[in-house]
């Protein structure tokens, strides 16, 4: 017996797959969920989300977002998702850049100051999923 995985974002199904483990940046921490987990639900962080399958790592970049754990199901409901393999590192170090230069030209009392570092954090854990 396995998890089930499935990751959803707005636009579409990202991932639905049986796993060993589950991995992931939750907003107090990062966690892990295994086979019969307790029944929880909390909000992501911008970050890497790991599943192991067969003794093997994979990685997508989340961009936030939410994850359910119920009877053996894991569900991540991403603002975005992205496997590591998939990432255009030129476009995503392009991005990492924008968003920074925007947020430093932005007090905190600005309006958008939180949307911009949104930005810049989903653009630096796209980066660092991508191995860049």
């Amino acid at each position: 017996m396995a998890l089930t995985l499935d990751i959803v974002t707005p636009e579409k199904r990202v991932l639905s797959v049986q796993v060993d483990e589950v991995r992931a940046p939750g907003v107090q921490g990062g966690f892990g969920v295994r086979l019969n987990h307790e029944p929880f639900m909390t909000a992501l962080e911008p970050g890497r989300l790991t599943y192991v399958e067969g003794g093997r790592e994979h990685h997508y970049a989340v961009g936030g977002g939410f994850l359910q754990v119920a009877d053996n199901r894991v569900i991540v409901l991403a603002d975005t998702a992205e496997a590591a393999g998939e990432i255009d590192v030129d476009r995503a170090r392009k991005a990492f850049e924008d968003a920074q230069n925007r947020l430093l030209q932005l007090t905190e009392q600005d309006e958008g100051h939180s949307a911009e570092s949104a930005r810049v954090r989903r653009a630096a854990a796209r980066l660092t999923v991508a191995g860049r």
